[in-house]
């Protein structure tokens, strides 16, 4: 039995979906435009992949931050301190153990220290080891230095875009109702709509998914189990959803709001296995790779470091620079953006480098006065419809991305449940049921100011001034309209 004959579809739907189901081929099959794109596709995906290698691997000095993981990977494969270790550039290692305990496979040693030259002397590729920066051509080649790097980017895009492609079927596949293995439709219509369920949510967050891919970074992973997690929940299995669930929370900590979703919805299987999977990822498996004694002192540093000057507490300036002060200009959060308001008509230079307290307390009110819209809006079922189970994820995650201090641009690719979810919604309500006929501009807005973001001059004002966190709180406003709707039609 599928997912919607359990959670009250309306009869035409399901009428539709069997419809559907009869239609559909026994086995996968694309038919010849379908493979002309799908070629199309692998092409630009592995275009992109040789210039991610060109920017990272094959260059004097890497522009990613994959080092960091690979290198504090290296540290827990031979006994360091991951919050002592650097990258190339100098970056530290910000997150829980469990990241760099998941990245052993992928671990890279350290860049050796920079040999001491005469004065006067300029660095070049003679005199400097690779991943420095050197004068003259910043390509270095593939040499036996880098070639490990090499393998572990390559590697790791394509984990990456498995990644999204997993996430986009399996969220859409919650809206169908269908399993993972089906294949799609074999009618034209049916099976149009099965392709723009997942390709178009993907367009919308391009800006935050490509920005991940060319960055090395692990949001993209991230989403992929948030997505697993939502499947397995729609499916049923609670226990694992629950399991999978608490990961994303375990290796970054700024979803926590989507581990309330089982507690609300009273499925305690899920909450239970939510709380088993918190103990495992953040203490069990840390203090089994590392022993109880040096992985309480690892958390002790975290804490000192990272989370209390996050939160404005605590006196340790060493993450200052590089995330935890108001100077780094790709903090998009709430907070960095009423700082860059109250200050806006002074030079990034001279405003202040630690966000004021006043402006703390207005993101935590925002917080609990959009958590508590959200709880009403959302009611005190015991279950949801799968549009609605992916629409009240999108809004805890965003949720979450609001009052963090600490959120980059593309963070935002976290948002694709709430997405589709809004997509799949204008897609299949009845016109007399409609109401919300503006939905498709705050999609159009979201994904416009993602791009225009990363543009050199326009995209640094559109950051100074908040516009990326305001078109999230516009596609947050959206789902909350469409969940009221959705809410006072059924009743």
């Amino acid at each position: 039995m599928k997912f919607y004959d359990r959670m009250n579809f309306p009869a035409s739907e399901i009428q539709e979906s069997e419809s559907t189901d009869r239609n559909r081929s026994a086995s996968w099959h694309w038919n010849g435009v379908e493979r002309r794109w799908l070629i199309s596709g692998l092409c630009a995906i592995l275009a992109f992949g040789c210039y991610l290698e060109r920017r990272t691997a094959l260059r004097t000095a890497p522009m990613t931050d994959l080092g960091v993981f690979a290198n504090a990977a290296w540290a827990v494969r031979e006994g360091g301190n991951l919050y002592d270790i650097t990258d190339c550039h100098g970056w530290h290692y910000q997150y829980p153990p469990l990241l760099a305990i998941a990245f052993v496979p992928l671990a890279d040693p350290p860049r050796p220290p920079l040999p001491l030259l005469t004065p006067g002397q300029s660095r070049t590729p003679a005199n400097t080891p690779w991943g420095y920066p050197v004068e003259g051509s910043q390509f270095f080649g593939l040499h036996r230095e880098n070639a490990r790097f090499f393998i572990i980017t390559a590697v790791w895009y394509a984990l990456s875009v498995l990644g999204i492609g997993f996430s986009a079927h399996a969220l859409a596949c919650v809206l169908e109702g269908h399993a993972l293995r089906e294949p799609p439709p074999m009618n034209e219509k049916p099976r149009l709509r099965w392709w723009k369920l997942r390709l178009l949510p993907l367009l919308v967050c391009v800006g935050s998914l490509g920005t991940d891919l060319s960055r090395g970074q692990v949001d993209i992973a991230m989403l992929a189990i948030i997505s697993a997690a939502l499947y397995l929940a729609a499916r049923g299995y609670q226990l694992i959803s629950g399991l999978c669930l608490a990961i994303p929370a375990a290796v970054k900590l700024f979803p926590p709001f989507l581990l309330l979703y089982p507690f609300w919805r009273r499925r305690w299987r899920m909450a239970a296995a939510v709380v088993l999977g918190v103990t495992l990822w953040l203490g069990v498996v840390p203090a089994a790779v590392f022993g109880p004694r040096h992985a309480l002192q690892l958390y002790h540093t975290w804490f000192e470091v990272l989370a209390k000057p996050a939160l404005g507490a605590g006196n340790d300036r060493s993450r200052a620079l590089e995330l935890t002060d108001t100077a780094p200009g790709d903090n998009q959060s709430l907070l960095a953006a009423i700082h860059n308001w109250r200050y806006l008509d002074l030079p990034h230079g001279n405003r202040p480098a630690q966000f004021a307290p006043a402006g703390r307390v207005a993101v935590y009110v925002v917080g609990v006065m959009a958590l508590a819209t959200i709880g009403f809006v959302a009611g005190w079922r015991r279950s949801d419809p799968p549009r609605d189970l992916l629409m009240m994820a999108g809004l805890l995650i965003g949720l979450a991305l609001v009052v963090s201090p600490i959120v980059h641009n593309y963070y935002y690719l976290l948002l694709l449940p709430l997405v589709m979810a809004l997509l799949d919604r204008d897609w299949t309500q009845q016109p007399e049921h409609r109401g919300l006929r503006l939905l498709p501009w705050p999609l159009m807005m979201f994904l416009a100011i993602d791009l225009m973001a990363r543009l050199p001059r326009i995209g640094l004002s559109l950051r100074d001034i908040g516009a990326p966190v305001a078109s999230v709180m516009v596609l947050m406003a959206a789902g909350i309209c469409a969940l009221t709707r959705d809410r006072l039609v059924s009743t």
